[in-house]
């Protein structure tokens, strides 16, 4: 849990940071502008949406880390485990706890999560073409979509309880016996994270660039990191295949679902969906 923090804390300063570098559009290409203009920006901020938002996402996170630190659970008491009890499916592919693996696969997923949405837009900015005020909005979405992550997968793990695949094999992850860690296998919390950012960057940048030549090299690049994320999750001993396949959908919902909501919070406030009737028919126009 701590590295997510680290994580999120580098995430939160760099775009505080980049919220102040200035603009210069004289560098851009017309096709690769910013959807944005003085009367519309394709994502919008509501104080009362938002609170909404943040206050809903600090309680799911505070109420996951709670439970997670809770000394509730059953001790390990040294008890075995049998590769019969896992379900076919699972039992293809599973290993034992490698911490070099577990260490990288905490670098790919800190790419998708910090590294590449602030790098993305540090350099659309440095060109001119990522506006100060946008890094407020890009920002508060991102910060809502991780606080909904961290705390729905950390209520599911707690809720669920299931035994990390390294427990059926001879080579553990010791430090995760004394706090109850491995009984957290599902959903993967690093593949949630990674596919969040994926998702998120895929369809902000999208929003922010509709015709822009890097689209494709921009979402392959995120889910890329992402799978690779979900990969060394399962090669690292920490996860099966059906807990990456969990956190990458609860993931993807959130990091898709969020700015989609702000992007329908600026149709409406800039009032670009529109339906009109004329003597020579019916006309209609609608964003999404």
């Amino acid at each position: 849990m701590k590295k997510s923090f680290k994580i999120f804390s580098l995430l939160f300063g760099a775009i505080l940071f980049l919220a102040e570098v200035p603009a210069n559009a004289a560098f851009i290409p017309s096709e690769e502008k910013c959807a944005v203009d003085t009367y519309y920006s394709p994502f919008a901020l509501d104080l009362a949406p938002d609170a909404i938002l943040l206050g809903t996402g600090a309680a799911l996170a505070i109420t996951g880390l709670y439970r997670t630190r809770r000394d509730s659970y059953d001790e390990w008491y040294e008890k075995s485990y049998s590769k019969n009890d896992i379900n076919g499916f699972d039992r293809l592919w599973y290993n034992s706890y490698s911490s070099s693996l577990d260490t990288l696969g905490s670098v790919t997923c800190a790419m998708n999560l910090v590294v590449l949405p602030v790098g993305v837009f540090a350099v659309e900015s440095a060109l001119g073409n990522f506006y100060g005020k946008e890094w407020f909005s890009m920002g508060t979405m991102l910060v809502e979509s991780w606080l909904f992550t961290y705390g729905l997968k950390n209520l599911i793990k707690t809720t669920v309880q299931r035994t990390r695949p390294y427990m059926y094999t001879d080579t553990v992850d010791e430090h995760s016996l004394d706090n109850h860690d491995y009984t957290f296998s599902f959903p993967s919390g690093h593949s949630s994270d990674a596919f969040m950012g994926a998702a998120f960057l895929s369809y902000v940048f999208c929003q922010y660039y509709p015709d822009s030549k890097y689209k494709i090299p921009v979402i392959a690049t995120s889910y890329a990191f992402a799978l690779g994320t979900g990969l060394l999750r399962i090669a690292s001993g920490n996860h099966f295949l059906s807990d990456v396949a969990g956190g990458a959908l609860l993931g993807s919902i959130i990091g898709f679902g969020i700015p989609f909501i702000h992007h329908r919070m600026a149709l409406s406030k800039y009032g670009r969906n529109s339906f009109s009737v004329s003597p020579n028919g019916v006309s209609a126009r609608f964003y999404f």
